[in-house]
């Protein structure tokens, strides 16, 4: 399944409301994130299931002609990945009662394909034949505080099944978002790694443990299912009721039965025009100076800088560096690399002064 919800405030102006972040064309081979996703997903065999919201329901078919109706939830409000997960894991076990799920972002990406579909088959393998709520890690590069962290601790003992799986580890915990320093103490131990949001579980183990951990979720999410057909008053009335939360806070953080599956694959979230700018120069799109640029853009004597210029008109950059400049029709964004982390505070000081048309 592909969670595809969320606007993506750190790349703000370019990932608005109206044209959120995995549908937006930021991968390196120009196409959108959530298609991405999607053929991530069809590699790995069995039906694939899409969330996302309402009012994106039109993109997101757009985007994936393909998919059918009947595995498109739309989700009435947003309400975290949480419930989304849930509702998910109430139509996989629809499809068939000891389904077992693997939940992709729509907005990561991952372009070395052989080794993602090597570990999302092993974690999936690994759910199938344990009651175990996986997550897969990968090694950090770089203290970075935009992503979550999950502690590894010792190893699950293997069932003869799985001889040749991927080893899996038992979590100790998770750090979410940290300060530099508490980032760069945590890939000192070597026993950290970031937590992808990329998950793999029985649906019915998940439902379980939701129950046991969040029952009030639980039990608005089940109402909701049974409340009417999606799409319908009755059923956007239930959803409206359910209680907020992200599944790490929900389940995983409370959960005795999470495990670690640590993978050797190359992973981003694209979450900040820094992460477009590093994955970019990974694919070998930079200039003789390191710069990126997107659109109608000269720089002379500037370097290592991420340029988007999507505004109808030249940008041009003279004499600096290390900045990532984004255009737009509406508006124009100019932050240092170091600190594009802190975009979102833009996103806030405009909702903060009613500038609802930026959003």
């Amino acid at each position: 399944m592909v969670l595809a919800g969320g606007s993506g405030t750190r790349l703000w102006p370019r990932s608005r409301s109206r044209l959120p972040k995995h549908l937006s064309p930021l991968a390196p081979d120009g196409r959108s994130l959530i298609r991405h996703a999607y053929d991530r997903a069809t590699r790995l065999g069995g039906p694939v299931l899409v969330v996302t919201a309402s009012d994106q329901a039109d993109q997101v078919r757009s985007a994936i002609p393909e998919l059918d109706s009947d595995r498109l939830l739309l989700e009435p409000a947003p309400r975290g990945t949480g419930p989304a997960l849930a509702w998910a894991a109430w139509t996989a076990r629809q499809i068939h009662p000891r389904a077992v799920m693997v939940s992709l972002h729509a907005d990561h990406y991952m372009p070395d394909q052989e080794a993602t579909t090597g570990a999302l088959g092993g974690a999936a393998e690994w759910a199938a034949n344990t009651e175990l709520l996986i997550t897969i890690g990968v090694q950090p590069t770089r203290p970075a505080t935009g992503f979550g962290y999950v502690e590894a601790g010792e190893e699950v003992p293997r069932p003869r099944l799985l001889k040749d799986a991927p080893p899996l580890l038992r979590s100790r915990g998770f750090v979410e978002k940290p300060s530099a320093e508490r980032a760069q103490q945590l890939i000192s131990t070597g026993r950290h790694f970031w937590n992808t949001g990329l998950f793999a579980w029985k649906a019915e183990l998940f439902l379980e443990e939701l129950l046991l951990h969040a029952p009030e979720v639980a039990a608005r999410v089940e109402d909701a299912v049974f409340s009417g057909a999606p799409g319908s008053a009755e059923f956007a009335r239930a959803w409206g009721v359910i209680p907020s939360g992200a599944v790490d806070r929900l389940v995983l953080e409370r959960s005795s039965k999470v495990a670690v599956l640590p993978a050797q694959v190359s992973w981003t979230d694209l979450g900040s025009f820094l992460d477009l700018y590093q994955s970019a120069i990974a694919a070998g799109e930079g200039d003789g100076s390191q710069n990126v640029l997107r659109g109608d853009a000269l720089v002379i004597e500037s370097e290592r800088s991420y340029v988007d210029s999507g505004g109808g008109r030249m940008v041009v950059l003279l004499g600096v560096g290390d900045l990532a400049v984004v255009d737009t029709e509406e508006a124009l964004m100019v932050c240092p690399l170091e600190r594009v982390q802190e975009v979102s505070r833009v996103v806030a000081e405009l909702r903060e002064r009613g500038r609802s048309e930026l959003l």
